[in-house]
């Protein structure tokens, strides 16, 4: 059994004042059993204030986290606050640890990291939660099929960090209170627990039928499609004009996998060489077609599915992670998805973030766990 402890403040000036209520919700002394993970997530003013810092010297076990657009509680929820999320166990164990900063291949720093963090940890672990920096010539794919690759399959759900800005440029993950623009944080986890995991994201009916091939890429810089330039096979649907992609950020790229997967990819922009930046790489060869996401849409995937995991939890815990590209399309409601777990919720214990990207354990029709990097979706993780 895991108990699940949240806490939320927007106070992001006084740093003695935001740790010191963060602390009296989480009350550690009545509520820690023998093992405990901090999660941290936030508005990126509270890396700057110094919030994070002071409240990752103060938790008397490790935490990690990252920064991100909107957060929130079954108590709260803002665009800029923070929200520390306690998983404490008298039966599962945690173990975790950061990176070196990925300055190139991924390979040797999270090797050095996995291995570290396995051996804290002494066991094999149940499931793994990758914590990902945003990294734009680095797709947070390139993570999970390293992490597979390490260590077997095993389910990995997690995030990629984000922030507002406009660039991205003040995005960090978080470790004992130390902030990291390149490294990548990772916990494990052990022992008696089965968590559930549960995703949506673009339904059938708003997926466009005409199809496309991808046909040259660098990671996730996508560069032509049907053998054209990228940016002009857009233009030749009328989704982009002179080079700018329009509003092609809010319309998820639907990859469809040999294995009968498929990935959802955002698109984040274009090169001036009329290239797209993805938020993850996507195969040579790929058929792929653009889906249509408004706000009913996801409104309404989210409560269905927030609903369904709701009757599975049966009181248990919850980690949900959504799409920067889902809340782009709630216009002047920023919060409504939010609000709208709120109401499927109620008391239940959960935190409710927006990623940069959505690693989850996808099961294929073979019945075979496959981690994948998704965009344009809503995760969750029952524990």
């Amino acid at each position: 059994m895991i108990r699940m402890l949240t806490a939320f403040t927007e106070e992001i000036d006084d740093v003695n004042l935001a740790v010191s209520e963060l602390l009296e919700q989480l009350d550690l002394d009545r509520s820690l059993l023998a093992h405990s993970l901090g999660i941290i997530h936030c508005f990126s003013d509270f890396v700057d204030s110094g919030v994070v810092k002071a409240l990752g010297k103060k938790l008397p076990f490790d935490s990690l986290g990252s920064t991100t657009m909107s957060a929130s509680i079954s108590s709260s929820m803002s665009q800029m606050g923070l929200l520390v999320t306690v998983l404490t166990s008298d039966e599962v164990c945690f173990a975790s640890g950061v990176s070196a900063p990925i300055t190139g291949s991924v390979d040797g720093p999270l090797t050095e990291l996995y291995n570290k963090v396995m051996t804290g940890l002494g066991e094999k672990p149940v499931m793994l939660m990758p914590f990902v920096p945003f990294l734009l010539k680095v797709g947070g794919d390139e993570f999970v099929e390293k992490l597979d690759a390490l260590s077997g399959g095993i389910p990995a759900f997690g995030t990629v960090a984000i922030s507002n800005e406009p660039d991205f440029s003040k995005t960090a993950i978080f470790f004992n209170g130390e902030s990291y623009p390149a490294s990548m944080a990772l916990a494990l986890v052990g022992g008696g627990v089965e968590p559930e995991f549960l995703s949506v994201s673009v339904s059938e009916e708003n997926i466009l039928k005409q199809k496309a091939v991808i046909t040259e890429v660098d990671r996730n810089i996508l560069k032509t499609i049907n053998n054209i330039p990228a940016v002009k096979y857009l233009e030749s649907i009328n989704l982009a004009k002179d080079g700018d992609a329009l509003g092609i950020a809010s319309m998820p790229f639907i990859v469809y996998l040999e294995d009968g997967s498929i990935l959802v990819r955002a698109c984040f922009g274009a090169t001036e060489e009329g290239a797209l930046i993805l938020g993850g790489a996507v195969p040579v060869n790929s058929n792929f077609a653009l889906g249509v996401m408004g706000f009913e849409d996801v409104i309404n995937s989210t409560g269905g599915k927030v609903r369904e995991a709701f009757a599975s939890a049966r009181g248990r815990g919850m980690l949900m992670y959504s799409c920067g590209g889902r809340n782009l399309v709630l216009g002047m409601q920023p919060l409504a998805e939010h609000e709208k777990a709120k109401e499927c919720l109620g008391d239940t214990p959960y935190h409710f973030v927006y990623s940069g990207g959505e690693i989850f354990p996808s099961r294929l029709d073979s019945g075979k766990v496959v981690n994948h990097l998704q965009n344009n979706s809503l995760i969750i993780c029952i524990l």
